[in-house]
Order: structure tokens, then C-alpha cells, then sequence
């Protein structure tokens, strides 16, 4: 592009904001490490809350929401559009979607002319960014953070619009070799279809102290919590360590911030006291990434148990940390987890995932720290994951529109 900075708008449902923090920080990473050489302004779309009485916080805390503010030198604007709890009328989100920001999108390009359309996620971020793109006249770049089954097979109107939209897109990127493969299922081969990955930022996830103090027996899970991370197969695992009379301890952190995620953090609660684990397993909540790059360094590995995965960052970022990982064979994880790094195992068996913990915690002194973040950083640093994106913006400037 040489001295040309391109003008990206990007769109994603997932950003972080007042009422979820942590919400797709990936995405605000990957726009932070781009500023260097591109513009950049940010539509995050949140769902609107009628002042109506007796509606729950998971709804109200939206209204807390500014529509437009400035982080690290970027314009964040949050419009807001209707949106049905649940997914009775998913086929309808792209429309209410479209029809929330396109008078906002039309003032914007006045002071500010993008030429690309960068949206998160196939739908329906990247199904309004195709209709944006075609009204403007300007290329779209979709990254799909979702596997798309058994989502698309559940959603078939779905399914029909993402199809839709996807020959109007110049790249869809897959963040994840799973991802893409399963977009190939249904939208057949191609050259728009890419591989890149999240990325770490190794100025958060760090070693720290020599990269040699940890707790010995001390496991990580962290994640949020619903049924498809697994983390009810990690606390049979536990149950089984506990029986070899391993010491083992294992530390959860994360939150479960929508109403069908609180009953499976209600679950997995519920299941450690069956299992008689209350002694061995702490439920620490949300923390920040500093907070969780510490915990990650206090502990001798982390375990991702999750039935499927589309990447797995947080591996990713305990390998920075210097932390090995054990993790299942679900999509993602095959994508970061070598014989160097730490195990795998197969999804929803946690006599399997029992034994490769305890292998990996009897063997801790054998992974160096500082090997595991050289492999971390050398292919997921931001930097790296930007200027991949900074080469795709080019190549999508270059091909020009899809009609």
C-alpha cells in the first residue's frame, strides 16, 4: 500500500463496551495493532432496551452504553437495534441490524470515506457489511470467528443469507483450518477463503519472575462458562485425580454474562459439590486479561476440556505466559497444541483428560517457559496477525468490488 493508509470501517457486534468489558477484546486487538497503518472507525452495534418495568439486568445494563466514545485514539460508535432474546427470530437480526446503522453509516462516510468494510463474524455482521459494501461501492472482508455447524444446519434461513452475502465478500477468513473447512461444506472451494488466526498480545500475557514460579499442582480453566467448553468433563477429570490421590487443584475463572449461560455456570456449581470437589476447585469469576495472565502464570497448566473450539486464544496466551496446555481435539486447539506445548485428548473423556493433566503436571519441569512463549509469539502476535490483515486489505483494494 506504501505511504496509502486505507480507510477500514469495521463492524462487530462483538466489542468490548461499559456493560461486557471482555466482549470480542480480540476484535479491539486487532484493530489497535492495525492503527500503525490504516484508519480506523468502529460500529458496535448493542441491543436496544425499551424502558419498560421488570426487565432483568442482562437487558438493562445496555442502556448504560454510550452511543459514541473514543479508545486509544479510536471512534467507537454503538448504535442500538432490536434484538429478541433467544433465537426464534435469529433470521431476522441481519434486517433490524442493516436497518440501525445504515442512516449512521451514510454520515459517517461523509467525513470519513472508507474504502474497505471489515465485519466480524458471517452473520449478521457480515451479512449488513455486504449490503453496505454494495451501496458504497467498496470491497468487504469478513472474519468468521464461528464454526458453522452445527450452527448453519440448525438455522437454515441462516444459512440462506450468510450464502447470500458471501458472494459479495472479496475474503472471508477463517480463524481457525476448522473454520474454513466448514464454510468450504457449504459454500464450496475457493480462493477468498483464508486462514488467519487471533492474536496475543505478549505485553499482557508475560512470563514474569523468570518464567519458573507457579504453583506445582495447580490447574487453570478459563473460558466462559457454557456447555460447549466442557468444563463439566474437566470436574470428572478432577474427581478421578482426586480418587489417584493426586493433589491437584483447580482454579475457574470466567463468568457466564447471557441467561442460558447462568444455568450452565449453575451446573457446572452444582456438579463440583456432587462430586465432593469443594476443597479442590475454586470459582474465581471475571477477571481482567492482567488478572488472568497472572493466574496463568501461578499455575502449572492450563486444560481447555471444550466440545468444540474455532481457535482456542486462550491457549494461545498461556503459552505466552510460559504455562503448557492440555486441550481436546475439538477444531482449534489441533491448530496450536504441538508435543512441544503441551497434550491432546479426545472431547468428553475425562479418563483421557485425567491422565494427560496428570502427565503434564509430572512432567512440568520439562516445558520450558521461555520456549512455549517464543512458539506463542512467533506465529500469534498481534504484529504478525495485523500486517496478514494490513496484505489482505491490499489484495481486497486491489480485486476491487464483487458484483
Amino acid at each position: 500500500m506504501g505511504d496509502h493508509r486505507p480507510k477500514i470501517l469495521v463492524l462487530s457486534r462483538n466489542y468490548p463496551n461499559r456493560a461486557v468489558p471482555l466482549l470480542g477484546v480480540w476484535v479491539e486487538g486487532l484493530v489497535k495493532h492495525c492503527l500503525d497503518r490504516c484508519d480506523l472507525k468502529v460500529i458496535s452495534v448493542v441491543p436496544y432496551c425499551p424502558p419498560l418495568p421488570g426487565l432483568g439486568t442482562q437487558f438493562t445494563r445496555f442502556r448504560q452504553v454510550e452511543y459514541a466514545r473514543s479508545a486509544d485514539g479510536i471512534e467507537i460508535l454503538h448504535p442500538r437495534f432490536l434484538l429478541a432474546p433467544g433465537y426464534r427470530f435469529h433470521r431476522f437480526e441481519a434486517a433490524s441490524y442493516y436497518g440501525s446503522v445504515s442512516r449512521l453509516v451514510d454520515r459517517l462516510r461523509e467525513r470519513f470515506p472508507f474504502e474497505i468494510i471489515h465485519a466480524h463474524f458471517s452473520y449478521p455482521d457480515g451479512c449488513v457489511a455486504a449490503k453496505l459494501g454494495a451501496r458504497y461501492g467498496v470491497p468487504v472482508v469478513v472474519t468468521e470467528h464461528a464454526p458453522w455447524r452445527p450452527w448453519m444446519d440448525e438455522h437454515p434461513a441462516v444459512l440462506r443469507q450468510a450464502l447470500a452475502a458471501y458472494e459479495h465478500w472479496s475474503f472471508l477468513v477463517g480463524v481457525g483450518t476448522n473454520v474454513r473447512e466448514e464454510v468450504r461444506h457449504f459454500a464450496g472451494d475457493s480462493p477468498k477463503l483464508r486462514v488467519i488466526p487471533l492474536g496475543v498480545d505478549g505485553s499482557v500475557f508475560t512470563l514474569g519472575n523468570g518464567g519458573m514460579s507457579f504453583r506445582p499442582r495447580q490447574i487453570l480453566f478459563a473460558g466462559v462458562i457454557r456447555h460447549v467448553k466442557g468444563l463439566d468433563i474437566l470436574l470428572k477429570a478432577m474427581r478421578l485425580l482426586a480418587d489417584r490421590n493426586d493433589p491437584a487443584t483447580l482454579v475457574v475463572v470466567g463468568e457466564s454474562f447471557y441467561p442460558k449461560y447462568q444455568r450452565a455456570f449453575q451446573d457446572a456449581r452444582l456438579l463440583s459439590e456432587e462430586l465432593k470437589l469443594q476443597d479442590r476447585v475454586e470459582f474465581a469469576g471475571k477477571k481482567t486479561q492482567a488478572e488472568l495472565a497472572r493466574t496463568m502464570r501461578d499455575s502449572a497448566v492450563l486444560v481447555m476440556p471444550s466440545r468444540k473450539e474455532s481457535l482456542g486464544l486462550v491457549l494461545v496466551e498461556a503459552l505466552a505466559c510460559g504455562t503448557p496446555v492440555v486441550a481436546t481435539r475439538c477444531g482449534g486447539p489441533e491448530d496450536i497444541v504441538t508435543e512441544e506445548t503441551g497434550l491432546l485428548v479426545p472431547p468428553d473423556d475425562p479418563e483421557a483428560l485425567a491422565t494427560a493433566v496428570q502427565q503434564v503436571l509430572d512432567h512440568r519441569d520439562e516445558y520450558s517457559p521461555a520456549t512455549l512463549r517464543e512458539y506463542a509469539l512467533g506465529k500469534f502476535a498481534w504484529q504478525h496477525v495485523a500486517a496478514q490483515y494490513i496484505e489482505l486489505y491490499q489484495d481486497a483494494l486491489a480485486l476491487g468490488v464483487r458484483q
